[in-house]
C-alpha cells in the first residue's frame, strides 16, 4: 500500500545542481536548481535545464536559486522545485507522497532546517530524513562498509560549500562547512577579466573557462592552455573576446582555493589525538563539482600532509548514499499513534 503511495526518494539538494533518486530506479534526475519566473506574471515558466537555457535570453524572465549555501533561502520556490521533481518521476499528479531523505550541510543553521522542513512536507513527503552530506557522500562511496578502515575523512566541495566531516565508528566526529566552492572562483575570474582586460564576462562563461584550462597554482611543468572567453567591453558596450591562459586562471582563482583548502585544515583540526594519528593512513576523499579541479588533491596533500584523491567522479555519490539509508532502514511504516511530522536527523552510519 505505501509503495501506491510513492516509491522511497532521496534528493540531494545542491547549490547548483538537485539530483534525485527513486527506489528501484536509480538516479532519475540531475537539473540545474534553477527555476525561470516571468516578471510580469509571477508564474513558473520552466526549471532546471529549460529555465537555464532562457537565462538572458528572455527580458520578461527573472532566474531564481531556490537552494543556496546547501538550504533552501527561498521557501515556496524550494517547495516547487521539490513538488514538481517528485510528481514527473512518480508519474503522479497529486498522490505522490514518499518517504523522503534530504542531504543537509552538517553545519546546516536552525532556520535553514525549518525552511527545508516545511518545504518538503509541503512538498508531499509523509516522512522526511535528514542526512549530513559527508556521511551520505561516504555510504554512497562505499567507505563505510565492512573491511573500510574505521575512520573516514569526507571534503564535499560544492558550488556554494566546502562541508568536512570526519566519521569514525560509524559516527560523525568533527565537521566544519566553510562558504567557498565552486562560484567563489568563477566570482574571482569574472573580477580578474573585469579588472584587467575591462571585460564583463557571465559566471557561465567563467565557469567554462576554468573547467577548459583551470589549474590549481604552482602550475609546474605542466603546458599551458588557453581558451577565447566573450562578453561585453566596459568602454564600449560592444560584445568582445579575450584569450585566458591557464596562469590567469590560476591566478585569479588562487585565492579561493586557499579558503577551501583552510576550511579543510579547520575540520581536520577538530579531531582527538587518537583519530589523528591514523588520519595519515586513510587520506581525505574529495568529493563534489568543485573537487575535480586539476591539481587541487595536489595542493591540499602539499598543505594538509594526507593523501587526497577523488572518490567519486559524477557527483551522485551523495544522493546514492541517502538512498541507502532509506533502503537499510527498510520497508515497514510506524503505527499512525507513533508516525510524527518532526523530520530525523541521522548522525551515524545505518547498519545493514
Amino acid at each position: 500500500m505505501w509503495d501506491f503511495a510513492g516509491r522511497d526518494t532521496a534528493i540531494d539538494l545542491g547549490s547548483a545542481t538537485v539530483r534525485m533518486h527513486v527506489r528501484d530506479r536509480g538516479v532519475v534526475a540531475r537539473e540545474p536548481s534553477l527555476l525561470a519566473r516571468c516578471l510580469h506574471t509571477g508564474k513558473i515558466l520552466a526549471l532546471g535545464l529549460p529555465a537555464q537555457e532562457m537565462a538572458g535570453r528572455n527580458p520578461d524572465v527573472r532566474l531564481v536559486r531556490p537552494i543556496r549555501e546547501g538550504a533552501p533561502t527561498e521557501t515556496d520556490e524550494a517547495e516547487y522545485l521539490m513538488r514538481a521533481l517528485v510528481r514527473t518521476h512518480h508519474r503522479r499528479r497529486y498522490t505522490a507522497r514518499p518517504r523522503l531523505v534530504v542531504t543537509v550541510p552538517s553545519g546546516m543553521s536552525s532556520v535553514h532546517y525549518r525552511a527545508l522542513q516545511f518545504s518538503a512536507f509541503q512538498a508531499g513527503a509523509r516522512r522526511l530524513t535528514l542526512v549530513p552530506t559527508p556521511i551520505a557522500a561516504a555510504i554512497g562511496m562505499g567507505l563505510t562498509s565492512s573491511g573500510r578502515p574505521e575512520v573516514v575523512v569526507v571534503a564535499d566541495i560544492g558550488a556554494d560549500i566546502t562541508d568536512v566531516g570526519v566519521i569514525s565508528f560509524g559516527g560523525l566526529v568533527t565537521s566544519h562547512t566553510a562558504l567557498v566552492g565552486g562560484s567563489s572562483l568563477d566570482r574571482a575570474i569574472v573580477a580578474l577579466v573585469r579588472r584587467e582586460h575591462k571585460v564583463r564576462i557571465s559566471p557561465a562563461s567563467a565557469e567554462a573557462a576554468k573547467l577548459e584550462v583551470g589549474a590549481v597554482p604552482p602550475i609546474g611543468r605542466r603546458p599551458l592552455r588557453q581558451t577565447v572567453v566573450h562578453g561585453r567591453d566596459l568602454g564600449t558596450g560592444m560584445p568582445r573576446g579575450i584569450v585566458l591562459t591557464t596562469a590567469d586562471v590560476a591566478r585569479a582563482i588562487a585565492a579561493p582555493v586557499g579558503e577551501i583548502v583552510g576550511a579543510i585544515q579547520q575540520g581536520l583540526a577538530g579531531c582527538g589525538p587518537e583519530i589523528s594519528g591514523e588520519l595519515l593512513g586513510v587520506g581525505i576523499t574529495l568529493t563534489g563539482g568543485t573537487a575535480r579541479l586539476p591539481g587541487l588533491d595536489r595542493l591540499i596533500h602539499e598543505r594538509t600532509g594526507l593523501a587526497a584523491r577523488i572518490g567519486d567522479d559524477t557527483g551522485d555519490a551523495a544522493v546514492i548514499g541517502a538512498a541507502d539509508v532509506l533502503r537499510s532502514s527498510g520497508s515497514q511504516e510506524p503505527p499512525a499513534r507513533r508516525s510524527s511530522p518532526r523530520p530525523h536527523l541521522l548522525t551515524t552510519v545505518p547498519e545493514g
